[in-house]
């Protein structure tokens, strides 16, 4: 039987919910997502494709190394990052958002990934009072009616972008295979040049190809880890690092700390969004979700 304490402390996490998309939208879309938190939060979010996210209640602030722009306080449209960001609340916060696979950034936003990269800016800027009209639906709904909200709202932007390249799902593909260890071998695995596939890499998924891989590689490592630092790291990294101090220097690259004070953080929504997410969707990061 649970004690008094107990129903306390579950009273004081934070409250996370994913859900996929409908049918439809699956190849623009990753998920839609949740967050209540009843108390100030810290957490540190992973490298991922671009998101919109919409401030429901609070205030909730992103910071990423070497970008100083303000965090939007209504809806924001995130790039895709290749670092880690923190996120905090002061206090009771909510917001809901919606992660972009390669494709859909290409069809729904229309503008060169690169230029985004780790960057925000306010979704007004792109999609004008259609951003006010959503955050307003989102702000009276609850957790169950929101993919509802979401999925007539992409629905509508999908109708009005141009036909899809299917060149993107391709890459898209090879690059979450977990296959390929060299940008060589990703060009050739497309039948492209280097030169045609790094533009392509920057324009739509907002990094070089070396860049895309070295990423990849440490995100399948980070959701293999989780938190099992019980058992020797060794053992759990991908086969192309070289040792264990490579992967640890990539992890200071990408998340900005070593893994043992990583899994040592609180990660009070983290924790929880990777359980969530694997359950609706099977990968624990949005960057590993290979859509469709």
């Amino acid at each position: 039987m649970f004690s008094a304490m107990d129903a306390q402390s579950r009273s004081l996490v934070p409250d996370v919910q994913f859900a996929l998309p409908a049918p439809p939208l699956r190849p623009l879309i990753t998920t839609y997502y949740y967050v209540a938190t009843p108390v100030p939060l810290v957490d540190h979010l992973h490298p991922e494709w671009g998101n919109l996210r919409f401030t429901l209640a609070g205030a909730w602030t992103v910071t990423r190394p070497g970008r100083s722009e303000p965090t939007p306080p209504e809806h924001a449209l995130f790039g895709p990052s290749d670092r880690t960001g923190t996120v905090a609340t002061e206090g009771q916060a909510r917001m809901a958002g919606a992660g972009l696979t390669a494709l859909g950034w290409s069809q729904l936003i229309g503008e060169p990934a690169h230029l985004h990269a780790n960057g925000m800016r306010a979704l007004g800027d792109r999609l004008g009072a259609e951003a006010d009209a959503l955050r307003a639906r989102l702000v009276e709904a609850a957790w169950p009616e929101m993919p509802a909200l979401f999925d007539a709202f992409f629905a509508g932007l999908a109708a009005r972008a141009p036909a899809p390249d299917p060149l993107i799902e391709r890459v898209q593909a090879a690059l979450m295979s977990g296959k390929i260890e060299t940008v060589p071998g990703f060009a050739a695995e497309l039948g492209l040049t280097e030169r045609t596939l790094e533009r392509l890499c920057k324009r739509v998924f907002g990094f070089t190809p070396k860049r895309l891989l070295r990423r990849q590689r440490f995100l399948r490592t980070l959701a293999e880890i989780g938190d099992r630092l019980d058992q020797p790291l060794s053992t759990l990294l991908d086969g192309s690092y070289y040792d264990q101090s490579h992967f640890i220097r990539e992890f200071r690259t990408f998340m900005g700390m070593t893994p043992t004070a990583y899994c040592n953080a609180p990660r009070q929504m983290m924790r929880r969004a990777g359980q969530a997410r694997q359950a609706a969707a099977g990968a624990p990061v949005q960057g590993l979700h290979r859509g469709g």
